[in-house]
């Protein structure tokens, strides 16, 4: 049995909070209420965000689908090569789970190792890569897409 790392235990926690208050992708009343659980999603595959050439992975877990304060959490991996340019429109939250991401924000470049949380606020730009490869628990104040 694998052990749980303090990365994976932060992101199943804030995970667990947000499931805890999530209305679910229902409209339903009812459905709404239920807890929702999603094991080994750290292990899951990931969609490609695709932007040709670099190797950057995005995939939605869960989503509030709460229209005013709604909240949605995925997984996010970087591999080895390009960097990848995002521009946020809503503030977000990665927690480093495996290998390492370099973050810069155009002023300030921090590399995030598991356990390490960053911040991205609404209208930040911030430029992704990795020298192997990186993924990230995300969570952000966004709708799913």
């Amino acid at each position: 049995m694998r052990r749980m790392t303090l990365a994976a235990a932060i992101a199943v926690g804030i995970t667990s909070s947000a499931l805890v208050m999530a209305h679910g992708p229902s409209d339903s009343h009812s459905e709404g209420k239920r807890l929702q659980f999603f094991p080994d999603a750290q292990s899951m595959e990931l969609s490609s965000m695709g932007v040709e050439g670099v190797d950057a992975y995005f995939e939605d877990i869960v989503s509030s689908g709460d229209p005013k304060s709604p909240i949605a959490c995925g997984l996010f991996e970087i591999e080895q090569g390009e960097s990848l340019e995002y521009t946020y429109d809503y503030d977000d939250i990665k927690i480093m789970l495996e290998g390492s991401i370099e973050f810069n924000d155009g002023e300030q470049t921090v590399t995030g190792e598991p356990g390490d949380v960053v911040f991205f606020p609404s209208g930040s730009t911030i430029t992704f890569s990795s020298e192997d490869t990186g993924r990230a628990f995300a969570c952000g104040q966004r709708h799913l897409f």
